[in-house]
Formats: C-alpha cells, sequence, structure tokens
C-alpha cells in the first residue's frame, strides 16, 4: 500500500539553505546572472513582468545597478527602478 504525506512546512534543514541564498534583485552586482525565484509585487505589475519574460524560473543578467536595475531578459534589455527591483527575489547561479 503506498501512502501520500503531505508537508505544509519545508524541513528545517533545507529551508535554511534556501533562504540563505535568496536575495532581493537590486542587491545583485552588475556582470553576475541569478535565477528568479520570487515576484512579490502588486497582481498587476507581476503578469506585466511575467509578459516580459520576467518570470520564477528564468535566468536573468544584471546589466548596470546606477539608476534602478538594467537587465538582461532572453537577449533583450528591461529598467526596473529600485523600488520594484527589491520585491524581486533571486539566488545567483554558478
Amino acid at each position: 500500500m503506498l501512502r501520500l504525506v503531505l508537508r505544509s512546512k519545508p524541513r528545517a534543514h533545507t529551508a535554511g539553505a534556501a533562504r540563505a541564498s535568496n536575495r532581493p534583485l537590486d542587491r545583485c552586482t552588475p556582470g553576475s546572472r541569478v535565477l528568479v525565484t520570487g515576484i512579490h509585487c502588486p497582481a498587476s505589475e507581476a503578469r506585466r513582468l511575467r509578459a516580459l519574460g520576467l518570470y520564477e524560473g528564468a535566468t536573468i543578467g544584471i546589466v548596470d545597478c546606477r539608476h534602478g536595475i538594467l537587465l538582461d531578459v532572453r537577449g533583450a534589455r528591461l529598467a526596473l527602478d529600485a523600488a520594484l527591483a527589491t520585491t524581486i527575489t533571486v539566488e545567483p547561479v554558478p
């Protein structure tokens, strides 16, 4: 007999590791590549970002961080203001 176990919370040993590598997009350095792990802005803005190719699981490049943030998203440049960049979480890609 198979038994299905549903867990509502991640295990303690995996949750800490996942949190340690996640950071807001605005804290990344130019020239780095990151994996988008979450978009936590209002729904209308999140839909627009996803339509532009910035979605959970996408790998993007950081081009510049002087006046907001300039991204390389699938070969296109996308500029975000600093406030919106703080609502997007990413993790570094080796």
